[in-house]
Parts: structure tokens; C-alpha cells; sequence
């Protein structure tokens, strides 16, 4: 079931079909009031209710959260009081009811990945963070999580306005690839300020990516020999020189491959332009 002008249909991302998200549910709102949209909906098939901390309530079937969760399962386990009917919504009555710590479109985010007919949308920096919390508090194998994930890695304006949180949330899911991808853009945060936010494990490594990066630049500088064209360029400045090879190198660091050749050739080209 779609609604009228919703973005339902097949995933680019996955070839599956695709269930509107929150996103595309903005004009069915009501103020600040989240819609629940299908497969969750009340008239949706069900046979239990996840209840948000803002009362939003989500139709599902317990098998599915079971085998995803053993919290989950020990959850079922116990007694569960039963769902009230909602004014001008499906009738609810006698489907048990567990009441969550999570806001409404958390817990959406959370069942389109768990649900095998669904895959959420690109998501937003702060709404994976959120869903990471709540895999590592239901215990939930994360291998679908790491697939919504990963297009935050190939957004630079993302990993530009938020490189420390990316940093940290590649680090915390294993996805080693991506906290690299993402470590380049944290060279003008104040280490304090990465002591601060980062597990003292994560804020080594980053450290050492980091050192690394520069002695690989400063080799890079070494054998391309760029002050000869530079310094000819510029009538022997050496404050141009020092000043140029210092943007050279925050340009590098952020290019989208770990593969040093294009560092060489950001220099090799910047060297054919001063000749």
C-alpha cells in the first residue's frame, strides 16, 4: 500500500521495493505528530505494538523482531500489557504492547532495516547515530546497518560538516575504510577537542592516521621537488612557497582515494600549472 504522490516503489539502493519513508510522509503530519506509515500502520498485518516515548505506535510481527534481537526475544517473554485503540485508527485491542525508550522515527528507521521488504532512505548523520545506539542496546547483528551507513562516506559536503561524529561512528561499527575516509576531515579540529569526544583507542588511531598522512605529503613534497618551480615562479619567496605547499597538503588530505598516487598528482599537476 502507497499513498497518493509518495516516493513508494523500488530502492535504488537495494532493487527491493521501497516503503515511503518519514520523509515522505511530511504532508500527512499534524503538527509535530508522526505518521506511521505501512508496513507499520494500524491496519497493516500484526501481531504485537511498539509504542514510541512520544505514544506513536508501530503494528509488527514479533518473529521478525525475535530473530533479529535477543533483547527483543527476552522481552516477549514477559508478560505485556495490551494496546489501546486509538481514536479513528484500526482496532488494536488485545495485540500485547512494549513501550520503547526511542523516539517515533527511530523506531521506524529501525524497522525498515530489520524488515526484509524495506530499506530506509540516505540517512542523516544524527539518525544513524541514534540507530547504532539502539543495536548495540538490543544486541542486533549490524551488517544491514553498515549498508544504510556506508552513503554517508561518499557525501563530501557530509563528511565536511560532520567528520568527527562520522569518525567516531565507523570506528564504533568496525567499518575501518570509512572512519580513514573520514579521519581527513578532522585535521582542523583542535585535539582537545578529539580527546574530548573520541574513545581513547578511536583518538589514537585517528592520531596516527593522521601522522601518517603528513610524513606521506612531506615524502610526496620530497621527491617531487616543488620548491625549485615554485620558488622560480615567485622570484624565490619562500613565505609563497611554504604558503603554497600548505594548501597543497589540506587539498590532499581530503582527496577521495587511499590511493597515494593521486596525492602525487595533485602536486605533479600544481607543478605543470607554476612552470
Amino acid at each position: 500500500m502507497y499513498f497518493p504522490g509518495s516516493a513508494g516503489g523500488i530502492s535504488a539502493l537495494t532493487g527491493e521495493p521501497r516503503y515511503p519513508t518519514r520523509r515522505d510522509f511530511l504532508q500527512w503530519e499534524s503538527g509535530d505528530k508522526f505518521i506511521v506509515p505501512p508496513p507499520f500502520e494500524a491496519s497493516s498485518p500484526g501481531d504485537c505494538i511498539l509504542q514510541s516515548v512520544e505514544d506513536v505506535q508501530f503494528k509488527v510481527f514479533r518473529q521478525i523482531l525475535v530473530l533479529a534481537s535477543p533483547v527483543m526475544a527476552d522481552m516477549f517473554s514477559l508478560p505485556q500489557k495490551e494496546a489501546e485503540t486509538k481514536s479513528n485508527a484500526a482496532p488494536l485491542d488485545h495485540l500485547p504492547l512494549i513501550s520503547l525508550a526511542e523516539d517515533a522515527e527511530t523506531i521506524h528507521n529501525l524497522l525498515l532495516l530489520l524488515y526484509p521488504t524495506s530499506f530506509p532512505d540516505k540517512l542523516e548523520v544524527q539518525e544513524a547515530i541514534k540507530l547504532a545506539k539502539v543495536y548495540d542496546k538490543y544486541l542486533i547483528p549490524k551488517t544491514r546497518l553498515r549498508l544504510a551507513i556506508g552513503p554517508l562516506y561518499n557525501s563530501r559536503s557530509t563528511l565536511e560538516n560532520s567528520p568527527l561524529e562520522l569518525y567516531r561512528l565507523a570506528w564504533e561499527l568496525e567499518m575501518m575504510s570509512e572512519a580513514a575516509i573520514a579521519s581527513r576531515f578532522t585535521h582542523k579540529i583542535a585535539f582537545k577537542d578529539l580527546y574530548i569526544a573520541l574513545p581513547m583507542e578511536a583518538f589514537e588511531k585517528l592520531l596516527d592516521l593522521r601522522k601518517r598522512r603528513e610524513e606521506g605529503l612531506d615524502g610526496l613534497i620530497a621527491v617531487l621537488e616543488p620548491r625549485k618551480s615554485i620558488c622560480e615562479a615567485d622570484a624565490g619567496n619562500d613565505f609563497d612557497f611554504f604558503c603554497q605547499i600548505a594548501a597543497l597538503k589540506d587539498l590532499a588530505k581530503t582527496t577521495s582515494s587511499e590511493d597515494s598516487g593521486d596525492y602525487a598528482a595533485v602536486f605533479g599537476l600544481y607543478t605543470l600549472q607554476v612552470l
